[in-house]
C-alpha cells in the first residue's frame, strides 16, 4: 500500500525565502552596492529600488511554488521525494543506502515546534541526500522508525520486505541511558577550547578586506595616538584583545553545546545539544567504527578529555575530521565508567604496553631535528636576535619526551587501544573485526634498535582513518599481527 504524498509545515515557506533571499544576495551585492551607495543619480536608484521590489515579490512568489511542489513518501522501500520550481524532480532514495537520519531546529523550527530532517546515504558526500526542512517532531520520529523496520527486515529477509505502512510503525525504542552535560563540564568544554583562534583568524581576515570597500582613514585618526605608545601599552591592548577573543568564544561554546545530551537506546545513541538552533544526531551502534579520546594540554592538566565517535554512516555536518563528538568535554575519572554505559564494546583500559628505552632518543630527535635547521642559520646570520630561537629546543625536547612517554598500545580480548601525542595527547579504541589493515614496518634504523612502526586503518564516512603508532618493540608488533590474523585466519 503507498503511503499518501504530504508537504512540509508551511513555516517552510519562510525558510525557502530566507534561504533564497541569501543566495540571491550572494549573486545582486556588487549591482546592489554601485546602484545604492557609489551611485549618486536619484533616477538610477529610483529605478532600482523598483527592481528590487519586484524581485522580492518574485522570491515570495518561488517560495510559495516550491513549498506546495515538495511532497515526500514512504513507498516499499524507498523514501520518494518530488520537487521542482518550473520543472518537476523526482528522487528515490532506496533504504539500504541510507546511512543517518539527523534532526535539528532552527529559530523558525523552534518557533512553529518543528524540526529539520537530513537524511544522509553512504557515498552521498559532505551534503545530506535529502532535507525535511519543516516536519513535527512526531513525524521525524515516524519516518525513522519506519525506515530503520525496513532496513532490517531487508536485512533479515535478503530481499525487499513488505510496504511500510504509516500504522506498522513500531513504538519508540526504550532509553536504558541517559547523559546530560553538567554546568562544570560546560565551562570546562568552552574555556579550553580552541575557538579562540577561530575567532582571531576570522577577525584579521575581515580586517584584510574591509578597506575596500570602506574608508579606513577615520579609524587610524582615532588611534594615531598608538604610534608613539610604549611597547607596555601595546602589551595591554594586545592582553584585552586576546581576553575579548576568549571570551567570545567561550559565549559561542556555551550556546552551541547547551543542552548537550546523549541518550543510549536498544540499537542507537541519540546526541543532541544547542539553544538557538538546536541539533539531534542518531548513531547506530553497529555503525561505530572506533572511539577516540582527545586530550589538548590545557585540558589534561585539568583532567578533562574530549570523546569522538568514528561512524561509518553520516552525521551531522558537525565532524572533527570524520568523527562525530560524543562528549565535548568529560572529566577523565569518568570515562571508564561512562563509556561502560554507552559504547560497552568500546570501554577504555587504564593499563597499556609502554614504548622500551632504547626508543627515547628517535622521538627526541624527530621532535628537534626541524628546528635545528632552522636555529643554526639564525644564530649565524642574525645574531644576536637568532639567540631566541633556541628556546625552541628546551620546549621541542619536552614534547619529544612526552611524545615517547605517552606512546603505547594495550590488547583486551578484541579490542585494540592506541595513544600517541604530537602536542596533545590521543586514543583510539578500536575492535579487531572493524580494523580494516593492520600495518608492520621498519626503516633501516629501526630494524637496527629491534623497533617498528604500526598502524592500522577503520571506515568513516568518507575516507579510511589511519592510526600510528612509532617505535614500539618488533615483537610486540608480532604479537598484536598474531593477534589480528588470527581472527582472520578463523575467518
Amino acid at each position: 500500500m503507498m503511503s499518501e504524498p504530504k508537504r512540509l509545515h508551511p513555516a517552510a515557506m519562510i525558510l525557502n525565502l530566507f534561504h533564497i533571499i541569501v543566495q540571491t544576495i550572494k549573486n545582486i551585492i556588487l549591482p546592489f552596492f554601485f546602484v545604492f551607495v557609489v551611485n549618486s543619480n536619484h533616477a538610477i536608484r529610483f529605478y532600482g529600488s523598483i527592481a528590487l521590489g519586484i524581485l522580492f515579490i518574485w522570491l515570495i512568489a518561488a517560495s510559495i511554488i516550491k513549498w506546495r511542489k515538495f511532497t515526500y513518501r514512504i513507498e516499499a522501500d524507498e523514501v520518494r521525494i518530488e520537487e521542482g520550481l518550473f520543472f518537476t524532480k523526482k528522487r528515490y532514495i532506496s533504504m539500504e543506502r541510507i546511512q543517518s537520519m539527523n534532526t535539528s531546529a532552527g529559530l523558525i523550527q523552534q518557533i512553529f515546534k518543528l524540526v529539520k530532517l537530513q537524511i544522509e546515504t553512504a557515498g552521498g558526500g559532505k551534503d545530506a541526500e535529502a532535507v525535511l526542512s519543516a516536519i513535527s517532531l512526531e513525524e521525524a520520529e515516524r519516518i525513522k522508525r519506519a525506515v530503520f523496520t525496513q532496513k532490517e527486515k531487508i536485512k533479515d529477509l535478503g530481499e525487499e520486505g513488505p510496504v511500510m505502512k504509516e500504522d506498522e510503525a513500531p513504538e519508540a525504542e526504550k532509553i536504558h541511558a541517559r547523559y546530560q552535560m553538567g554546568i562544570k563540564e560546560l565551562l570546562a568544554a568552552a574555556s579550553t577550547s580552541g575557538g579562540i583562534g577561530v575567532i582571531i583568524s576570522a577577525v584579521i581576515a575581515l580586517l584584510s578586506q574591509i578597506d575596500e570597500f570602506l574608508p579606513m582613514d577615520w579609524f587610524y585618526d582615532k588611534f594615531s595616538f598608538l604610534k608613539s605608545a610604549s611597547i607596555g601599552m601595546y602589551a595591554v591592548l594586545v592582553f584585552i584583545c586576546l581576553f575579548i577573543a576568549w571570551v567570545l568564544s567561550i559565549a559561542g561554546m556555551m550556546i552551541k553545546y547547551a543542552n548537550f545530551q546523549i541518550e543510549k537506546k536498544e540499537h542507537e545513541l541519540v546526541i543532541s545539544r544547542g539553544i538557538i538552533e538546536k541539533h539531534q544526531v542518531t548513531i547506530p551502534l553497529r555503525k561505530i567504527q572506533a572511539i577516540k579520546i582527545k586530550e589538548n594540554i590545557i585540558r589534561e592538566l585539568l583532567g578533562f578529555v574530549t570523546v569522538t565517535i568514528v561512524s561509518a554512516g553520516g552525521g551531522d555536518n558537525e565532524k572533527e575530521g570524520a568523527s562525530t563528538i560524543l562528549f565535548p568535554v568529560i572529566q577523565k575519572k569518568k570515562l571508564a565508567g561512562i563509556l561502560r554505559t554507552f559504547t560497552p564494546e568500546y570501554t577504555f583500559e587504564a593499563k597499556s604496553h609502554h614504548l622500551p628505552k632504547r626508543a627515547l632518543r628517535r622521538y627526541l630527535f624527530r621532535s628537534t631535528i626541524f628546528s635545528i635547521v632552522l636555529i643554526i642559520p639564525l644564530c649565524i646570520f642574525f645574531r644576536p636576535w637568532g639567540y631566541f630561537s633556541l628556546i625552541l629546543l628546551p620546549i621541542e625536547l619536552v614534547f619529544g619526551y612526552l611524545a615517547y612517554r605517552d606512546s603505547s598500545w594495550h590488547i583486551n580480548g578484541e579490542k585494540l587501544q592506541l595513544t600517541t601525542r604530537f602536542v596533545g595527547k590521543n586514543t583510539a579504541i578500536i575492535l579487531r573485526r572493524r580494523m580494516q589493515i593492520y600495518k608492520v614496518s621498519q626503516s633501516y634504523f629501526q630494524t637496527k634498535k629491534q623497533l617498528s612502526t604500526i598502524s592500522t586503518s577503520v571506515k568513516s564516512s568518507s575516507n579510511m582513518e589511519e592510526l600510528t603508532v612509532k617505535d614500539i618493540e618488533a615483537e610486540d608488533a608480532q604479537h598484536i599481527f598474531r593477534w589480528y590474523s588470527y581472527e582472520k585466519a578463523d575467518g
